[in-house]
């Protein structure tokens, strides 16, 4: 386990971490970014091995479940090219069902190892306390188990760091565990605080150290061969990919802003005046819009091959504290063929929004 990044750090190779996942991995709720677990995780790893060159890749956005990961795993994490991988999703999945998050999970193992084939991958489960609760009464958590399912059958270790916030968190408070008691260790009973990213960050060194102690020695970097897949070809999201906004035909009412996209895409089609219209054609069976969620954001009213329109919020609650990248659905389980995609600015928002803009990266296609 972790032989490769044991030789690369004895050795002195160079070793590039990434953090792939949700508002835990990119720090939310720390005072300061190098509070959080993943920030003090690499601080750890240079601190132990002064003389290997260590690159710290935060490649995770909050609020996002590994639906969107699949599809930006190949731009934000493969194209870094990291030797470690740290793939944390299993909170922000819950919403989803057990087979799509295997199909997530195993399209971004896949797609890792395909791109990288040394690349050794921690999935890291991560805890709040709505699903401490769910737990306590006896109910399943589908995606934990889903990416469990997935990280065995690909020899993935495994990190929980939540539950040793939760057994911090039990031993310290009342019987019952309230609220307030999970609000010693994090801001909102979701995102740790500082000490709760401490509690977190101790596991993952105990058990990182633990791990490379204990790793095979080898005299050469080994590539992961890859067992055949989980999921049937048809239903695989290998397919997931990113297809830039620049694709889209836009009418003179969007303009291509070549700037960033909340520091996770480099350019958007930006539309302020009502009735803008675009159009995009796809092959796929699937389609979802990478765009900004921002506090001017509004509505979109999107048809699909010339059917009725449905409007699309590009707005929620988190808006009013700050702009994120984030993915709508707009189609799913299509036909297999080209399909066109009909997309305008309603003029309509959200009660507490402060505009209508729509801001589009790309188009993700399955």
């Amino acid at each position: 386990m972790l032989e490769n990044t044991r030789f690369r750090l004895d050795n002195g190779l160079g070793l590039t971490v990434a953090y792939f996942g949700g508002s835990v991995s990119e720090g939310a709720g720390a005072s300061a970014y190098e509070k959080c677990w993943a920030a003090k995780t690499t601080a750890w790893l240079r601190e132990r091995y002064p003389r290997c060159p260590i690159r710290h890749v935060q490649a995770a956005i909050g609020g996002t479940d590994s639906t969107l990961g699949v599809y930006r795993c190949e731009r934000d994490v493969c194209a870094q090219k990291p030797d470690l991988v740290f793939f944390e999703f299993a909170v922000n999945d819950s919403g989803l069902d057990f087979r799509t998050a295997v199909k997530n999970a195993e399209g971004c193992f896949r797609k890792l190892r395909m791109a990288c084939p040394a690349v050794e991958i921690v999935t890291v489960y991560t805890l709040t306390k709505h699903m401490a609760d769910l737990m306590a009464r006896g109910d399943v958590w589908p995606a934990k188990i889903a990416h469990g399912a997935v990280s065995e059958y690909y020899g993935v270790p495994g990190l929980e760091i939540g539950e040793a916030l939760m057994r911090r968190v039990l031993a310290e408070g009342s019987p019952n565990a309230d609220e307030d008691d999970w609000k010693r260790y994090t801001t909102d009973t979701v995102h740790p605080n500082d000490a709760g990213y401490e509690i977190c960050a101790a596991v993952v060194r105990e058990r990182l150290a633990e791990w490379l102690r204990t790793a095979g020695r080898i005299h050469e970097l080994r590539a992961y061969d890859l067992p055949s897949p989980l999921v049937p070809e048809a239903e695989s999201h290998m397919r997931a990919r990113i297809v830039d906004c620049s694709e889209a035909q836009a009418d003179g009412r969007w303009t291509l802003r070549e700037e960033s996209l909340c520091g996770r895409y480099p350019r958007f089609l930006e539309c302020k005046e009502p009735g803008g219209e675009l159009s995009f054609r796809f092959e796929g069976r699937r389609l979802d819009l990478y765009w900004m969620m921002a506090r001017d954001s509004g509505d979109a009213l999107c048809s699909l091959d010339g059917g009725p329109e449905v409007s699309v919020r590009s707005w929620d609650v988190y808006c009013k504290s700050f702009n994120r990248a984030n993915a709508a659905n707009v189609a799913r389980d299509l036909p297999e063929g080209s399909h066109v995609l009909k997309l305008r600015l309603a003029g309509t928002h959200a009660g507490e929004s402060e505009g209508t803009a729509l801001r589009i990266g790309a188009f993700l296609v399955l």
